[in-house]
């Protein structure tokens, strides 16, 4: 806490110096025709606070940031506004999120253990996961204020997506002779009625709603403020349809083949989500 109190000093103070020389100007608050980027500094002060670095950094606080609907990954965002009157702004929030993560492990090397049952030579088997997604937010805001606390109240329009797919990369080859090639434990026994799993889609959502905030700015500085906001959503949900590919041997035809199966339907869910927008 002391750090970050110590940070948050360090970077005010030539806000302060300005403070003081411009006390008297009103030329604090944004004026028509005036462009403004938010920054979003809550992942930063707990970068600072827990001295890992495993926070992720972003600005403006989009829907897919620590949405409970999206899978947590590596996000960047961006508030950018524009002043149409000295009250009235136009915003639009963009949010992108991507990860992706490669799970790995050793597995028996089938070939070298026909050739030597007493063979230990492994091989590795992996899994690649890829997860990505966006979300834009349009819409308005009001400030309400005339000094340098203002308040704010803004309603907008979304639209967001995401989806996560699997490949996976096995070691031992599927032939004739090897019908049903080992895997690796650590990735789980990816056999679905004999037929081995080689790539999966799931989890393909949009998302449309109206979103409604209010919150507060701070100018510390001419045209400098530090601000929070918390928001409602209403969204309607679509899912896509999920599905599998996999290899097999077919022993009607008596030969390897591949296969692709849907999953599940398309899904339509309607939620709301009220969510806490970091400080900016």
């Amino acid at each position: 806490m002391k750090k970050i109190l110590s940070v948050i000093a360090i970077c005010l103070l030539p806000f302060m110096g300005a403070n003081a020389q411009n006390k008297n100007r009103e030329d604090y608050l944004p004026k028509q025709g005036d462009w403004a980027i938010g920054v979003d500094v809550i992942p930063l002060l707990k970068c600072i606070g827990d001295g890992h670095g495993n926070e992720n950094f972003g600005g403006g606080t989009p829907f897919t940031k620590d949405n409970s609907d999206f899978y947590l990954t590596s996000d960047a965002s961006f508030l950018v506004k524009y002043m149409m009157t000295d009250n009235v702004a136009l915003r639009a929030n963009l949010g992108f999120m991507f990860g992706t993560n490669k799970q790995r492990g050793y597995v028996q090397d089938d070939k070298a253990f026909i050739q030597d049952p007493l063979s230990e030579d492994k091989l590795i088997d992996a899994c690649n996961i890829n997860t990505n997604g966006a979300s834009i937010n349009l819409g308005l805001e009001y400030r309400k204020g005339s000094r340098r606390v203002q308040g704010i109240f803004g309603a907008g329009i979304l639209f967001a997506f995401q989806n996560r797919s699997y490949s996976y990369d096995w070691a031992n080859e599927m032939t004739t002779a090897n019908q049903r090639p080992s895997v690796s434990p650590s990735l789980g026994n990816h056999y679905i009625n004999g037929y081995r799993l080689t790539e999966r889609k799931s989890d393909g959502n949009f998302y449309t709603g109206l979103t409604g905030s209010i919150g507060v700015e701070w100018f510390v500085a001419p045209k400098i403020s530090l601000g929070a906001e918390v928001n409602l959503t209403a969204y309607y949900m679509f899912g896509t349809q999920s599905y599998t590919k996999t290899e097999g041997y077919n022993t009607s035809l008596g030969k390897l083949e591949e296969r692709t199966d849907l999953d599940s339907p398309a899904t339509k869910v309607s939620a709301s989500a009220p969510r806490a927008l970091a400080a900016h």
